[in-house]
């Protein structure tokens, strides 16, 4: 099995507008597995008072804000209502492919977001495929004055004059200070996000780390989108793994922070991926290959998405809900040809450990 499975930081430009940010991707030559598993995975930069008009996509994503905050509008076709939200750091937003949105950063420092989901069409094969609703790229500015006039019931100059006006602005632009935009409902948020950095953690180990996840339980919303994430902080030379996916689904992640080794086995105990990966660095593992993550000196933090909402895993490290705890002695010692004072000793290491491991003391 051929694939390749990482890839350096985000190495194509979508649009980027000097002073308010810009929307960057992964291009086919570097990552082609994106396109050929319909994954994609896109960068939003937005600097203070930085807006991103309202546009709609073809695919179905979760957001992670690695940095600062933002003001979110969102609407849903199915009853034309705007909710408005504020972002933060830590924050995952799932996007069904319906839903419309618009973004502002109404903080003083650099807003960020990592999407990552996958798409249902073939539009751009790889990334994120957007329908504009505003500005040079939009689509009003792609029918004609007269079908716009006729649309909107206005006379031929006026939906001149509209068309015109698109004509001068980009999808992303700044917003004047002193514009007063929508006031986020902190009573919406809780249905639509999950604070993955504050979440109660699912593993949490001494000098090892902490993997949060969230998942259609704890966010009904991710049933309709059918994705679901999880985030793992690594301390110094902490290990998280050896794990595989136990259904159908992949995984895609991001590295926020830090750096480490990427390690995937696949059948015939072949290597598929042994690879150091660094902030920005995005990788990608298949169904059912089994992984490893080992941070470097200075710790390590990843986002990923799996396409299941419900995020089923087969542990195969230490701990209670390790595969190896589960089997049996006499099948493990005929299985690893080990003795039974060996077997024994396996069996109480695995039911001490746990999915992240401390750096070894060794």
């Amino acid at each position: 099995m051929d694939l390749i499975l990482a890839s350096k930081k985000a190495d194509k430009t979508m649009m980027e507008v000097e002073g308010v940010g810009g929307y960057y991707g992964w291009s086919n030559s570097q990552f082609p597995l994106l396109s050929q598993k319909k994954l994609a995975a896109g960068l939003l930069l937005l600097q203070p008072h930085g807006f991103s008009q309202p546009y709609y996509s073809v695919s179905s994503k979760i957001g992670y804000v690695c940095e600062g905050e933002c003001i979110v509008g969102l609407i849903s076709p199915e009853d034309s209502k705007e909710e408005v939200i504020k972002l933060q750091k830590g924050d995952a937003l799932p996007l069904t492919l319906k839903t419309v949105s618009w973004w502002y950063n109404d903080g003083d420092s650099e807003f960020k977001i990592i999407f990552l989901g996958e798409y249902d069409d073939e539009y751009t094969p790889g990334e994120y495929c957007g329908f504009c609703l505003a500005g040079f790229i939009g689509t009003l500015n792609g029918f004609s004055n007269e079908f716009i006039a006729k649309s909107f019931h206005m006379t031929k100059t006026e939906s001149e004059k509209l068309i015109k006006d698109q004509s001068r602005t980009n999808l992303l632009i700044k917003i004047n200070e002193g514009t007063k935009m929508p006031h986020p409902c902190n009573k919406v948020k809780h249905k639509v996000v999950f604070n993955l950095d504050s979440a109660k953690p699912c593993v949490e180990v001494k000098n090892g780390g902490v993997l949060s996840a969230v998942t259609c339980r704890n966010l009904p919303l991710l049933g309709d989108v059918g994705l679901s994430a999880n985030r793992v902080v690594l301390e110094s030379g902490a290990l998280f793994g050896p794990i595989f996916t136990a259904d159908l689904s992949v995984q895609l992640s991001y590295v926020t922070k830090g750096s480490g080794r990427v390690q995937i086995v696949g059948p015939l105990r072949k290597v598929v991926l042994d690879t150091k990966v660094e902030e920005g660095g995005l990788f990608f593992v298949p169904k059912f290959f089994p992984f490893v993550v080992e941070a470097d000196e200075g710790g390590m933090e990843f986002f990923s998405v799996i396409t299941s909402s419900k995020q089923v895993y087969g542990e195969l490290s230490g701990g209670k809900k390790s595969i190896w705890e589960a089997i049996s002695p006499s099948v493990l010692e005929a299985s690893l040809n080990m003795t039974p004072d060996l077997t024994d000793y396996f069996k109480s290491k695995i039911a001490k450990g746990a999915v992240i491991a401390p750096p070894s003391t060794i």
